[in-house]
């Protein structure tokens, strides 16, 4: 016996925007409320939600109509809030680090003021670096992944992204100096 999606599931696979539109009705809801319930937010539960069909619709070829498609969707809901929740530490950790710089160069701004300049130059700073240097700087710092993964992935030592940190580091450093006022 098929399981009870396994027609949608299929049409999916082809485009069909109606199978895509049946599967959505019946779980949408169910999506809103473990994203509602994990982040206690309904501006964060919608977004969630719709990440997550945005992901089924962007990935339908490779769904397989015989697996439980509820599971399926669950999993990649937690996935999204996780990845939502590491992003915004990220930001927070990188928005520390920006006012901690910040208190030691500036006087009687604003904060969010000085958040906002800083967070503008930061990314100014990193645009200026060598296009290796900026990929490992990104995937290590913005993205937060480890060294090791990042040297794999780039099929670098990891000495070398150690060395492409340090260099990024003090260039980044250097240039929000400039602009200390």
């Amino acid at each position: 016996m098929k399981n009870a999606d396994y027609f949608c599931v299929k049409h999916l696979i082809e485009g069909d925007e109606d199978a895509f539109d049946a599967l959505y009705q019946k779980y949408h809801r169910k999506i809103y409320h473990a994203a509602f319930h994990m982040t206690r937010s309904a501006v964060l539960a919608q977004d969630v939600t719709q990440d997550v069909f945005l992901k089924v619709w962007e990935n339908r070829s490779t769904l397989d109509p015989e697996k439980n498609f509820d599971a399926y969707i669950t999993v990649i809901c937690q996935h999204v809030i996780f990845n939502m929740f590491k992003r915004a530490t990220c930001e927070e950790n990188v928005k520390k680090e920006l006012l901690q710089f910040s208190e030691a160069t500036t006087y009687g701004q604003d904060d969010d003021d000085t958040y906002e300049t800083y967070t503008t130059l930061l990314y100014e700073a990193i645009a200026e670096l060598p296009p290796k240097r900026r990929t490992v700087y990104e995937l290590c710092k913005l993205k937060e992944k480890r060294y090791d993964e990042v040297a794999h992935s780039m099929n670098i030592s990891r000495s070398s992204i150690q060395d492409h940190i340090v260099k990024a580091n003090k260039f980044i450093r250097d240039y929000l100096l400039q602009y200390q006022s």
